[in-house]
């Protein structure tokens, strides 16, 4: 109904601000020029309606635009008013292209893995059925092979249990989908790293305000120092920002020591920051610096049994090894299989 009005509605504004020149023209009176205003005002007040039944969403910004224009530009107001709030676009969801709705469905998938996830099954007691409970327990399947050949709702849910396993070998898996040839995976890897990030993030920002306020505070500088050791040995990073990481472990170990900090818990930051950077003279001089009485203890010989393991000594390992055992300590797993397997 309204749209079958609209066309007469257009008619008579044409014909009121038609009449409304022909009485300024014809006449040529001054005493006739109120009619030929009101003639225009009422072509321009019908403009103003005609473009509200075009649209009903309009601002009023707009109708107030609509009835100046209308009311103020002699003979081409009103047709400018009828038609300048043109309507919005139509949006066919049918027309939309492929690669958007690709998009859409790609963004919402992520939504949902980003929501908190109950696994499917739950590791409980023995069932059994012997193997089922192996291939459990052991996970059986390799997360390579699912990383590799897998779907990708498959390498998603390996993806999510490898950032739960959270060691270094399983983020560096975790990072080696980055390359990952589907665009969806590689988002799923970068999820699970930066969410993994997060706390030690978080961490490391309070800490850095707290030194803001008073950068000699010992306990800071050494907290500091520590969560950005624990950051650069998760694997979460490549080699190049875990380097970065450890040469920030020795800078504030480094700035612990000098704001007097006691034991020698300094230099082993900052000796460990050097064997993982692979300097290893520079990781056996830190400790040697410290007195004689500190070099013997168990934790200074583990310090430097990690140095010889990761520069692959593993003959001075063992000698370290033996020295912490002497010393009353306990050997960790991996130095004891390394120590088993020279026996055997």
């Amino acid at each position: 109904m309204i749209r079958r009005s609209r066309p007469i509605l257009i008619a008579l504004a044409a014909g009121l601000e038609f009449s409304s020149l022909s009485v300024v023209m014809a006449t040529n009176r001054v005493s006739w020029l109120p009619v030929a205003l009101a003639l225009h005002f009422a072509a321009a007040w019908l403009s103003g309606r005609i473009a509200m039944l075009r649209r009903e969403d309009l601002t009023r910004t707009e109708r107030d635009a609509v009835v100046w224009i209308a009311a103020l530009v002699p003979m081409f107001g009103p047709p400018l008013a009828w038609w300048m709030p043109m309507p919005p676009p139509q949006e066919d969801e049918e027309d939309e292209p492929e690669e958007v709705i690709n998009a859409h469905e790609m963004f919402e998938r992520y939504e949902q893995h980003v929501k908190p996830h109950r696994p499917e099954y739950e590791r409980t007691l023995f069932t059994g059925d012997y193997e089922r409970d192996l291939a459990r327990e052991l996970d059986a399947e390799s997360y390579v092979e699912v990383l590799r050949h897998g779907d990708t709702n498959q390498k998603r849910n390996a993806l999510r249990r490898l950032a739960t396993l959270g060691e270094p070998k399983h983020f560096a898996l975790i990072r080696s989908c980055l390359l990952d040839p589907l665009h969806e995976v590689r988002l799923y890897a970068y999820a699970e790293l930066e969410k993994a990030s997060r706390e030690y993030e978080d961490e490391i920002a309070e800490l850095s305000h707290k030194l803001g306020r008073r950068p000699k505070n010992v306990e800071a500088l050494m907290a500091m120092a520590r969560v950005q050791f624990r950051y650069a040995s998760t694997g979460i990073h490549d080699e190049a920002m875990a380097t970065f990481y450890f040469k920030t472990v020795a800078k504030f170990a480094q700035r612990a020591r000098e704001a007097g900090a006691n034991g020698p818990e300094p230099v082993w930051l900052i000796a460990r920051s050097y064997g993982r950077m692979g300097e290893t003279e520079e990781a056996l001089a830190a400790i040697a610096g410290l007195p004689e009485d500190q070099q013997a203890m168990p934790e200074s010989c583990l310090v430097r049994a990690r140095i010889r393991f990761e520069a692959r000594d593993f003959e001075a390992a063992r000698v370290e090894a033996d020295r912490i055992e002497a010393g009353g300590g306990e050997l960790p797993g991996w130095l004891r299989a390394l120590r088993t397997e020279v026996n055997a």
